[in-house]
């Protein structure tokens, strides 16, 4: 069961995790992601990763093809079926200027001894629906 402090914890942790794709290396991912984390961006049309050291590669191509911010909002936490997920709203600038793009990222999270970490995060753009975030 999530005491108060454990959400806490993990808004922290949601909140560090686009402070870790936007800082300048990828030397914040540890503190955010499992060793054998999933990152799956393919319903924003970019691709699948397994692995912390995959996920690092494809954060490490920089600004572009990534968005040059990442912005989150609403996190909600909850237990599901014996695991730790959280639904959150994310917002990124329209590369070609004047709007922002959203979408969700939909986590599931889990408690290590180092704190809680991301295991597997689904992210999926949602605004505007014809548009793609990274190639």
């Amino acid at each position: 069961m999530l005491d108060t402090s454990d959400i806490v914890e993990i808004y922290q942790l949601m909140g560090l995790c686009h402070h870790a794709v936007d800082h300048s290396d990828q030397s914040m991912f540890p503190l955010v992601f499992t060793e054998d984390a999933r990152f799956d961006g393919r319903p924003t049309g970019g691709p699948l990763f397994e692995g912390i050291e995959a996920i690092k590669g494809f954060f490490a191509l920089g600004k572009p093809p990534h968005p040059a911010q990442h912005h989150m909002t609403n996190p909600w936490v909850r237990e599901e079926n014996g695991r730790v997920l959280v639904k959150m709203k994310w917002l990124i600038p329209d590369p070609d200027g004047g709007s922002m793009w959203g979408g969700e990222n939909n986590d599931w999270v889990v408690r290590t001894n180092a704190g809680w970490r991301i295991k597997e995060r689904v992210a999926t753009l949602r605004y505007p629906a014809d548009k793609r975030v990274v190639p």
